[in-house]
């Protein structure tokens, strides 16, 4: 087989474009099998290799990003009874039983929170497994899938439009009668559209095959970023036939998700309750690659983060948890004391689980701060211990309670709102 690290860049899209298909993912409407069977449209996104240095001069990616090997919607979510006049029948917060589906041409499932909107997604059941929203790693798959193909990405950005179209009938997409009055109130014939009625620029390859919809419309995805903190989490299951015991420091584990993302040493884990058992969070040594699909976490420290050592069962759900600053050249921390939870300027005040973001090294003098809608000035760090003067830019003065988040706006940003 050829090494794909190696293939040209035309080559390595003409092997995506082969390996890309659709798929009719048949279902039922709700999640305990008591509604009507429905079809979803689905795209096989394969597996597939960003080579290092490809981009940006050489720059990026550091190393090789191996990607895809996933299944995911082609068309923007809807209800199963939806059609090209009606969102369906379901109230749209309230998704009880109901699965979303993957249909053309039909009102789009708006309306709903992050947190139903994962309810909606995990009713959809594909030979018994629970679909989910979209993850970051996926939503970046698709983002580098549509650079490494060379597609200029166009979509519903501008009344129906892209803006970078022409105002002409055939690039609008079919205007959603849902939102009449609202388009209406603006003196527009379209505002939102029904799901994949756009031209083929508007799909990730610019081909009929592709995933549409991607620009143009807010969609919910399955992680959240707080104060500048991305918490990845990663799955796995302990494999022990007699379980653990509170006291082993070595766990056993399988059915690991990603390993290649897990970290190699001082690694966080949770173990999640499961029968009498409790929540307990386990440090690790380090992470061992078994050779045989297990996979051994070596030197626990169990009973971290306020928990206590517990046993757990076999197949206990273990959770890996790394956390991310996403911030270009800032940082991300929570209060840890009472020292903010007042008015008083200059405060001085302690940070713990701190992480920095692209190109920082952590608290320095001058950082200007987010905390809630107060913006604040480093004026001295000694350690974990930060001083600061309150009420920078024209924010105003509030209490901040010990575990409120607080980041380093980055300097690559605008800042012209403190609030």
């Amino acid at each position: 087989m050829a090494n794909v690290s190696k293939l040209s860049l035309a080559a390595l899209r003409d092997r995506i474009a082969a390996g890309t298909r659709e798929v009719d993912v048949v279902h039922n409407s709700k999640s305990d099998g008591t509604g009507t069977t429905v079809v979803s449209k689905m795209n096989y996104v394969p597996k597939f290799r960003v080579p290092a240095w490809l981009w940006d001069g050489g720059a990026f990616p550091a190393q090789d990003l191996k990607l895809g090997g996933f299944l995911i919607d082609k068309y923007a979510c809807s209800q199963p009874d939806a059609t090209s006049i009606s969102r369906g029948s379901t109230t749209p917060n309230t998704p009880g039983l109901i699965a979303a589906v993957s249909q053309q041409g039909v009102v789009p499932w708006t309306d709903i929170s992050q947190t139903n909107a994962m309810v909606a997604a995990s009713n959809r059941k594909i030979n018994g497994r629970s679909c989910h929203l979209v993850t970051m790693k996926e939503w970046a798959t698709i983002a580098f899938l549509v650079k490494l193909l060379g597609h200029d990405l166009r979509g519903n950005n501008n009344w129906g439009r892209d803006y970078r179209d022409p105002d002409s009938w055939e690039y609008y997409g079919i205007a959603d009668p849902v939102v009449a009055s609202y388009t209406a109130s603006y003196n527009k014939t379209h505002s939102r559209v029904l799901t994949g009625s756009g031209p083929i620029s508007w799909s990730h390859n610019g081909m009929a095959n592709g995933i549409f919809d991607l620009i143009g419309l807010w969609e919910w995805l399955d992680f959240v970023i707080d104060c500048g903190r991305y918490q990845a989490i990663k799955t796995a299951a302990i494999n022990d036939t007699d379980g653990i015991t509170a006291t082993d420091t070595a766990i056993v584990i399988d059915g690991v998700q990603s390993p290649e993302l897990w970290p190699a040493t001082n690694g966080l884990v949770l173990i999640k309750a499961e029968g009498t058992n409790t929540d307990e969070y386990v440090i690790y040594g380090s992470f061992v690659d078994n050779g045989n699909g297990t996979y051994t976490l070596s030197g626990c420290v169990r009973g971290q983060n306020g928990t206590a050592a517990s046993a757990h069962a076999n197949d206990a759900v273990v959770q890996q948890i790394t956390d991310y600053c996403v911030i270009p050249g800032g940082w991300t921390a929570k209060v840890a004391d009472a020292g903010l939870n007042n008015t008083t300027s200059p405060a001085t005040f302690t940070i713990s689980n701190l992480v920095n973001g692209p190109g920082c090294t952590g608290p320095a003098v001058g950082d200007v701060l987010q905390c809630q809608t107060e913006q604040l000035t480093i004026t001295a760090v000694s350690g974990n211990s930060i001083t600061v003067s309150r009420g920078a830019n024209g924010s105003t003065v509030a209490a901040h309670a010990q575990g409120t988040g607080i980041a380093k706006i980055s300097p690559q940003m605008s800042n012209d709102n403190p609030t």
